[in-house]
């Protein structure tokens, strides 16, 4: 069958429409989308960095099992068996417009595994976050133009506009960013975000001091980037291949603007961050119009998508830790996972329990924002997590917290490795602000250190 998997990085849920944001023209063509297939309304990212998140959407492994939990340069190892790679060998033409073989700064191999054409659309030079998705499409549209007509073909695609910096183009800003003269005035940058996030920030946003003018910019560009979905949906339409082709709509992760103090980041197991949107559309094979209110995450993608294909899971890549969520879509499934796990490592060390209606944070080490030790919410009563109950309802949080360690030791003693978050974060925050910091080193000064 024809498969086409976009990945829209940094793309929080909440931000389609499809998911229940009302701004007025953002997402249309994700939302026609949304309408023609199987919206996941809960699905969950094992982790909050594009690295992790991808190596276990290609391979249906969980963090735990593979081991990479943030963005240090790391050696993949050659035993994980991408997706790609097992398409390729069950006959598939495969592709990808991507350039997650960077994302660290050091070329990783791993990422290219299994694809016949592997397109880096930045080129020598320049930065994948700068790239805008029509550049993308250029490249992908090119390749399905020459094999759009073969039997089987695998085309991975990947958006980077809504990770920062945000830079629409001028007709999307137009749509959905105010000037500054409309906007109300906010705390400038640098008393909110803290170093060394501030010193990226800065570079390349040095004449916006406003979080809500960036704020917009980030809508725009989720909207350039439906733009361009829509681009692809409508030339396998015009091209006859729609019916037969499954398109996977994914983000890696999601992205804070200003929730709980974090800025243009996602760090931090807070909704924004971990809840992604995932859609699969084939009006051949799947429903339309269905809602699936189930937790899912990353892992289950490989299964799913094998699944879907007919292609049995070869035993040499198992154990998975994900689980086909096909049994789900047809009614014959329900609530195979009673919670989800995810955790973090690169700027905080952290871990979490997903339930429908709770989740527990667990901070490793002290908490640069000053929080406590545990977080506990009732996302049903407050979805936006403001009010921690670790206090009122302790058992809650005593059986979440044994659910969670209890997952953690089996995976860990199956995988018969050592929990990759005690390898510790990548960089770490600093815990004043840019603001907090300037004041201590003028104050140092003054005492002539």
């Amino acid at each position: 069958m024809k498969i086409l998997m976009i990945a829209i990085d940094t793309l929080r849920a909440d931000r389609l429409g499809c998911y229940g944001y009302n701004k007025p023209n953002m997402t249309p063509h994700i939302d026609q989308l949304a309408k023609n297939g199987v919206l996941f309304e809960r699905c969950i990212a094992e982790n909050n960095v594009t690295q992790s998140s991808f190596v276990t959407m290609m391979t249906g492994k969980s963090p735990y099992q593979h081991g990479i939990v943030n963005m240090k340069p790391t050696t993949i190892s050659s035993r994980l068996i991408p997706l790609s790679q097992i398409l390729k060998k069950n006959g598939y033409r495969t592709a990808a417009v991507d350039c997650n073989t960077r994302i660290t700064g050091k070329f990783n191999p791993w990422f290219k595994q299994g694809y016949q054409t592997y397109i880096d659309p930045a080129g020598p030079g320049k930065t994948h976050l700068t790239v805008p998705a029509h550049e993308i499409n250029r490249h992908a549209l090119g390749w399905l133009q020459n094999h759009r007509r073969e039997k089987d073909w695998f085309l991975f695609v990947h958006y980077w506009d809504p990770h920062f910096p945000y830079l629409p183009q001028p007709s999307f800003s137009r749509m959905h960013v105010r000037s500054p003269r409309q906007l109300q005035q906010a705390p400038g940058l640098n008393t909110v975000l803290r170093e060394p996030l501030w010193s990226f920030i800065r570079r390349w946003s040095k004449e916006i001091n406003n979080p809500q003018h960036i704020n917009e910019l980030y809508d725009a560009a989720v909207s350039q980037a439906d733009d361009a979905v829509g681009q692809l949906v409508s030339h396998l339409r015009d091209w006859g291949i729609w019916e037969n082709t499954l398109v996977i709509l994914v983000s890696d992760h999601g992205e804070s603007l200003g929730e709980h103090r974090i800025y243009y980041d996602h760090h931090g197991l807070y909704e924004p961050t971990i809840h992604v949107p995932l859609i699969l559309s084939c009006p051949a094979k799947l429903p339309a119009q269905r809602r699936i209110p189930d937790l899912v995450q990353h892992a289950d993608l490989l299964p799913t998508i094998l699944d879907i294909a007919g292609i049995p899971i070869p035993r040499h890549i198992q154990p998975l830790d994900g689980f086909s969520m096909v049994p789900t879509i047809k009614g014959k499934a329900k609530n195979v996972r009673p919670f989800a796990i995810s955790c973090e490592a690169n700027w905080q060390l952290k871990r979490s329990i997903r339930t429908p209606h709770w989740k527990l944070i667990q901070s490793l080490e002290p908490d640069v924002y000053g929080n406590p030790r545990y977080e506990l919410y009732n996302l049903k009563l407050d979805p936006k997590e403001t009010k921690n109950l670790i206090q009122r309802a302790p058992k809650v949080a005593k059986r979440l917290h044994a659910n969670m360690t209890r997952w953690i030791r089996l995976k860990l003693t199956k995988y018969k490795r050592k929990d990759p978050l005690s390898r510790g974060v990548k960089v770490r925050l600093h815990r004043q602000t840019a603001a907090e910091e300037e004041k201590v080193k003028k104050r140092l000064s003054e005492l002539g250190y």
